[in-house]
């Protein structure tokens, strides 16, 4: 009889949201490229996004969870830019502690199950 031959690895996505799962990885994602440069074109055109999808996807995370997540400053000499709410600031490191927490647990399971 040949051994089973299980799986090396796993993935692990989550969704957090209260109608549609709109605040994922790609949000987390797009959140914190928004943190580091300041602009949503410049954290969209990192991960090879359409700034237009971007905003999409920003929007209806916005929409669901009800509250703004980006707030804008207009052009001019200096240029336009974005950054993140105060609750987009929370929202993100509650959700960054609850993927590291939530991806032990899952390490120690698949190790428990699968090794």
């Amino acid at each position: 009889m040949t051994p089973i031959s299980y799986p090396r690895t796993y993935k692990l996505k989550i969704q957090v949201f209260n109608e549609q799962p709109d605040f994922g990885p790609g949000v987390a994602t797009i959140l914190s490229l928004v943190k580091e440069t300041n602009s949503l074109r410049q954290a969209c055109a990192a991960i090879h996004m359409s700034y237009s999808k971007g905003w999409k996807i920003i929007g209806r995370a916005e929409q669901d969870l009800g509250f703004s997540l980006l707030e804008g400053t207009a052009g001019g000499s200096q240029g336009g830019g974005s950054h993140l709410t105060p609750e987009a600031e929370e929202m993100l490191e509650r959700y960054s502690a609850f993927m590291a927490e939530a991806q032990g647990s899952v390490d120690a399971l698949f190790h428990k199950y699968f090794t």
